[in-house]
């Protein structure tokens, strides 16, 4: 082979090992943990990190979603890549109605009430994370409602 064909051939590895690269998207971390509301494990919980970063390039939103046990896992919301980018978070934590069923004609979602009480501060932006290099099994949250401050209108 001629030289051209080895330099044409070396710049198309070049540019399919770098559009692989970028393909892959930003490296992530395992993150999981467990939600407790009351001493009991909180199901369906919609657990939402988003970055606190103040970096030019800021991290995706990675999100889970509790079982039975309180326990999640993150993925990336838009690639659903599993885990989180390291860095430090604002943590979202919402309940999720699993029987949701939206009314077609009013087109608004029918929810039922909450199997507990989660305090205002959890979806409130007071929560934080800080998502370690190594990841870890230990992003848990643990609310007691007889000791939060719960957010009441004057005069109620």
């Amino acid at each position: 082979m001629n030289q051209r064909v080895y330099t044409i051939l070396s710049l198309a590895i070049l540019a399919s090992v770098a559009l692989s690269i970028a393909g892959c998207g930003p490296k992530t971390v395992h993150v999981s943990g467990k939600i407790v509301v009351d001493g009991q494990p909180a199901q369906n919980v919609r657990v939402v990190f988003q970055s606190a970063s103040n970096d030019a390039i800021v991290p995706p939103v990675a999100t889970g979603l509790t079982n039975a046990e309180g326990q999640y896992s993150l993925s990336l919301a838009e690639k659903k890549k599993k885990g989180a980018v390291p860095g430090p978070y604002v943590v979202f934590l919402t309940w999720s109605d699993p029987d949701a069923v939206e009314n077609p004609v009013e087109g608004l979602t029918e929810e039922k009430a909450a199997p507990f009480r989660l305090p205002p501060r959890a979806n409130s932006g007071e929560l934080r994370f800080d998502v370690p290099d190594k990841g870890t099994k230990e992003a848990n949250f643990e609310f007691d409602n007889s000791t939060e401050p719960q957010n009441v209108a004057p005069g109620v």
